[in-house]
C-alpha cells in the first residue's frame, strides 16, 4: 500500500482544515448523495446537450424547496406528495 502525502502551501492549524473537510463532506452528503441515491441522478439516461444539467438543477431546486418546508427525508417528502398535485402546489406559493 502506497500512502500519499498532500502538501499545501498554506498555513494553517489542524482544526481549521478539519473545519474546511467537513464543510465538504456536508455538501456532499447533503446535496450529491440525495440528488444520486435517493433522485437517481445517476441513473438518467438523458445525456445530450444541456439537458443533464439542466435536470440537475431542477433536481436541486425541488431539494432546497422540500428542505425550506420542513422536510428532513427527501424520500419521505416524495411519497407524501407524489400522489397530491395540491400539495405539492402549495410547496411552491
Amino acid at each position: 500500500m502506497r500512502l500519499s502525502i498532500i502538501s499545501s502551501s498554506l498555513i494553517r492549524i489542524a482544526k481549521e482544515f478539519t473545519c474546511g473537510i467537513r464543510g465538504h463532506w456536508s455538501i456532499k452528503n447533503c446535496l450529491h448523495w440525495v440528488k444520486d441515491v435517493v433522485l437517481k441522478e445517476d441513473d438518467s439516461t438523458i445525456r445530450l446537450g444541456n439537458a443533464p444539467a439542466n435536470l440537475s438543477i431542477l433536481r436541486a431546486i425541488a431539494l432546497n424547496i422540500l428542505r425550506r418546508n420542513g422536510h428532513t427525508s427527501i424520500t419521505i417528502a416524495q411519497r407524501f406528495l407524489s400522489n397530491d398535485i395540491d400539495k405539492l402546489l402549495i410547496l411552491v406559493k
